[in-house]
């Protein structure tokens, strides 16, 4: 999310205060309190991406993850109905700031030059509807919110029912809503944590509703140089909101972790903060003693963090990692992966792969005596392609090439999928 600050006039008084720039973390204290369990499962999400993290140090997935988008531009005037070539520059901010091709990656600092990465993942506009007819990948609807705006906490952008434009099915597209966002208050975006295929997810808890998955943007900050993006909003004209918000859709918390110094985002390679950037590039800002050290400025130009959008240009190393186990475990269909149907805990439990990483067989351990194989065992690219089926326990793969691979085993307990790397 990301928060902006406001010259509020027009009112019986003028002054400074704190507006939702962003209002990812907002939204999910709104949902956690209306939906008990939704706190609890979201948080289960990042930790187990993390947790993964912590004990696969050094181990990269391979492959460029490319992930259809659909714009949809929600508009109750002209101004608000953007022009197509503000989606087409956006795309490219995207990608330009995912594969760290951004041009002002220059200004890195040296400290922070050793965890910079390229996420390898990319962004396309959708070429096929759901309904298989050719689309430019942009949509338009002329919008009747009730109250003439639209919120994050009734997500009436994403309704036809509530004056706004229904997701296309959101396990296939990165689904953005461009809109009026309640900018009266200063809220620019948001967007919604992977949780939708977290294990043991509860499906009748409302905030899992896929329809509300993806990422929605104030139509003033969507584009590069958005010329609607005049005034206080100059300083967040280069397209970063989006980037912002979709890293929050591919898992990423703010880098300050929403606290003090007591707080954390959960990445190592982050340091710690004790507020955000507040729209500034003040690049002396260091709020945090780390123990041990060593001592590191605040990362201000890290994406995730609320500086200007000139200051921002980049992702670490760890983050990267958690939106790529994202794609991998939570997002899966988006990139192509195979879908990660409804697993059996008994099935999960059962059944290991090793080893992991693997250079010539892959072997298959059955710790339950009650679980058997109903069709043979396949092993997919990240694409989604059957590249070998084998029956038992043992798989010959010395002549795949080095990257990253799924193996899906079918049981009387359910499908079974498991990811492994070839060296």
């Amino acid at each position: 999310m990301r928060l902006f600050l406001l010259i509020i006039a027009g009112f019986t008084w003028q002054g400074l205060i704190w507006g939702q720039r962003c209002a990812t973390h907002s939204v999910f204290e709104h949902n956690a309190t209306t939906y008990p369990s939704y706190g609890h499962y979201v948080n289960q999400a990042f930790d187990e991406a993390r947790q993964w993290i912590e004990q696969n140090p050094g181990v990269k997935s391979g492959g460029v993850y490319q992930i259809p988008v659909v714009v949809h531009i929600v508009y109750t005037n002209a101004t608000q109905n953007i022009d197509d070539s503000l989606v087409y520059n956006q795309i490219a901010v995207l990608n330009e700031d995912f594969r760290r091709m951004n041009a002002d990656t220059i200004n890195t600092r040296n400290e922070f030059l050793p965890v910079a990465a390229d996420a390898e993942i990319e962004f396309y506009l959708a070429t096929t509807d759901p309904n298989g007819n050719p689309t430019t990948g942009i949509t338009r609807t002329a919008g009747s919110p009730a109250f003439g705006t639209y919120t994050p906490f009734d997500d009436n952008v994403k309704f036809d029912s509530l004056g706004g434009k229904n997701a296309w099915p959101s396990n296939k597209y990165l689904n953005i809503w461009v809109c009026d966002l309640l900018f009266g208050f200063g809220v620019l975006g948001y967007a919604y944590p992977p949780i939708g295929n977290v294990p043991n997810w509860d499906p009748g808890v409302a905030p899992a509703n896929p329809g509300k998955q993806g990422v929605v943007i104030h139509y003033a900050v969507f584009g590069r140089n958005n010329p609607n993006a005049t005034g206080f909003l100059e300083v967040v004209n280069r397209g970063r909101t989006a980037t912002h918000e979709v890293g929050h859709y591919l898992g990423l918390r703010h880098i300050w972790g929403d606290g003090d110094c007591t707080q954390d985002d959960g990445i190592a390679d982050t340091p710690p903060a004790a507020s955000d950037a507040q729209q500034i590039c003040d690049w002396s800002k260091n709020t945090c003693t780390e123990t041990p050290g060593p001592q590191l400025p605040d990362n201000i130009e890290n994406f995730m963090d609320y500086a200007a959008d000139s200051c921002m240009n980049m992702f670490t190393q760890g983050q990267v990692n958690i939106m790529r186990y994202v794609l991998e475990n939570f997002r899966q269909e988006l990139v192509g992966l195979p879908v990660n149907v409804k697993e059996q805990q008994v099935a999960l439990g059962s059944l290991a792969i090793y080893p992991n990483p693997v250079n010539e067989v892959l072997n298959v351990h059955v710790f339950n005596n009650n679980l058997f194989f109903t069709q043979p065992h396949e092993i997919l690219d990240i694409n989604g392609r059957i590249l070998i089926q084998f029956n038992g326990t043992k798989s010959q793969v010395s002549h795949l090439p080095s990257g990253m691979y799924v193996l899906r085993i079918h049981t009387n307990y359910g499908i079974v999928i498991k990811k492994f790397i070839k060296q």
